[in-house]
């Protein structure tokens, strides 16, 4: 991908702001608790690609309530990347043209009709569309609308942090910079097939055409809400948007009976609630007022559910998910340019006794990409706990004691993590002074290049290490805020885009995960798990980590 990725204020996007949409009502009203009757079976003949497609006994009829912290960013697909963004964004509301198969699959089609035409020289991307699907204003899509969508990703006025990845598209990166009308890689061959030239070839061309920002949005419906289009947009998902109350942080959603998967969704509605903080979610997920908790289990709920095994089995279930955590460091320190004062960090970390205080949610891994990632075996071996070999790094990098600014915010489980971090890292001669802030505050000082050493996660949604590393560790990447520069990764990274295969690029994807890992940018602490929580009469839970929880799928039973 050329050029660079664009870098919005992380977590400080609120593009078509909550401002002036609050108590905005589109229809219906905020439910209460839903309804625990059986509604009647479901007769679905063929379901939407996904995990959890086999369903004896499902019903349908009957809604959820699902819990967050938080308010989300934006609706917009093109804006919002937060948790609570991506669950709307990903399942709810709009429909990509491609989405994973099962559990761990790769893409099939979704809103296309197959698979893509990929002209031999693997620039050339001719997508069939199905006939049959209709945004929620009733009108039916066409391959216009998906030119006019890619576009508007990439136009700088909508300040899209997705706009870089769309740069593999002949012009897109031209129109970002305004040095052209148009993107001259769209094009509609007819109201059916949307046609795709890249500039070369690009291996995550597919996994891009399953993410939301890439979905099909009427520009007629853009234009009539404007900023409001983010928090009450019209899609192509299983869900339309009946309400959005953001004094009363609540937002409901009602089954789109023309939704083109037929049969779908099972349920009949959804309602998210928000400013619940973690404490609370907990007690209304026993209590019975909450269904499914957005983020899953953080760490303070995941050590009280984790411990009783009944607890466990009815509020809890584990789904695998690619994620990674670590602490970034920030360069412009004069004593983190030498990599040996980082390697040094990273042999300073007992990890095992770091992730106990996590309660399952992350497994120690000494290694920049997570675990799981397809048909990649890494070369690497990973770091693991050698205080002898820190300190001895430290001294002969001439460092006697260092004094670390650690910012901290609230998104668990990082205060109690650096505390645990506090006291190894002391043991070989560093101190970290905690400053602790709230998370906004937190989220703003790090994108500015602030700090010397804070906690980082990252999880993937294009099922590739390519992901972890244009996101975080070329020198152009989205959050490369710590000024790290290699230009063998930036090299190596360029060349296992334009791979043919998913093999010919992992076996770069090794060599730069080697780099990566010798060069320590960061201190690499942990592969994340996912516990979601949910009521126990919510059935055929669904979730993937590239997506969300799957609720066009999921039933109400005793």
């Amino acid at each position: 991908m050329a050029g660079p990725l664009y870098s919005p204020p992380r977590r400080g996007i609120l593009a078509a702001g909550a401002a002036g949409t609050a108590g905005l009502i589109l229809g219906g009203c905020a439910s209460g608790a839903r309804s625990v009757r059986l509604g009647p079976e479901a007769d679905v003949s063929r379901w939407a690609p996904g995990p959890g497609t086999s369903l004896k006994g499902a019903r349908r009829d009957g809604g959820v309530i699902t819990a967050w912290a938080t308010e989300a960013q934006s609706y917009d697909p093109a804006i919002g990347w937060d948790l609570h963004s991506w669950d709307a964004i990903s399942t709810v509301l709009h429909s990509p043209l491609y989405t994973y198969a099962g559990q761990d699959g790769g893409p099939a089609p979704m809103a296309a009709a197959a698979m893509p035409k990929v002209s031999r020289d693997g620039r050339v991307y001719t997508i069939p569309l199905r006939r049959n699907v209709r945004f929620h204003n009733g009108r039916l899509v066409t391959a216009q609308d998906y030119v006019e969508s890619l576009t508007r990703v990439l136009d700088p006025a909508v300040a899209s942090w997705a706009a870089s990845y769309l740069f593999g598209i002949e012009g897109a990166e031209g129109f970002y910079k305004q040095k052209a009308k148009r993107v001259t890689g769209l094009s509609a061959l007819d109201p059916h097939t949307l046609q795709i030239h890249l500039s070369e070839p690009d291996i995550l061309m597919l996994p891009l055409l399953c993410q939301p920002y890439t979905v099909a949005l009427p520009a007629e419906e853009i234009k009539r809400l404007g900023k409001a289009f983010g928090r009450t947009p019209v899609g192509t998902g299983p869900f339309r948007i009946t309400s959005y109350d953001g004094k009363g942080q609540r937002a409901t959603f009602q089954r789109f009976d023309d939704y083109f998967w037929p049969g779908t969704p099972l349920i009949e509605s959804i309602e998210y609630r928000w400013g619940i903080d973690y404490g609370m979610q907990s007690l209304q997920l026993q209590g019975g007022s909450v269904d499914i908790l957005g983020e899953g289990l953080v760490a303070s709920q995941a050590a009280k559910f984790t411990a009783d095994e009944k607890t466990r089995g009815k509020f809890v279930r584990p789904i695998p998910v690619r994620g990674t955590q670590w602490l970034s460091l920030n360069l412009k320190r004069r004593e983190l340019r030498d990599r040996r004062v980082r390697q040094a960090l990273n042999w300073a970390v007992d990890r095992d006794q770091l992730m106990r205080v996590t309660f399952g949610l992350s497994d120690p891994w000494g290694l920049p990409f997570p675990k799981n990632l397809s048909r990649y075996r890494p070369t690497a071996k990973p770091y693991t706990y050698d205080p002898d070999r820190a300190r001895s790094l430290l001294r002969e990098a001439g460092v006697r004691r260092l004094r670390l600014d650690f910012p901290l915010g609230t998104q668990e489980p990082w205060p109690l993590l650096a505390q645990v971090l506090q006291q190894q890292l002391a043991e070989v001669g560093v101190d970290i002074d905690l400053r602790h802030m709230g998370q906004p505050a937190f989220d703003q000082i790090t994108a500015k290049g602030e700090g010397d050493i804070y906690g980082n996660r990252y999880y993937l949604s294009l099922n590739s290490g390519l992901d972890v590393v244009q996101a975080n560790y070329t020198s152009d990447a989205s959050y490369n805020y710590t000024g790290y520069r290699n230009h063998r990764v930036d090299t190596l990274t360029a060349k296992a885009r334009r791979s043919r295969s998913v093999e010919e690029a992992n076996s770069l994807l090794t060599q730069i995960e080697e780099e990566i890992l010798a060069d320590a940018p960061s201190v690499f602490l942990a592969n994340m798990n996912f516990l979601a929580g949910r009521a126990p009469d919510i059935h055929n839970y669904q979730m993937r980590g590239e997506t969300s929880t799957y609720y066009d799928r999921l039933w109400i039973g005793r």
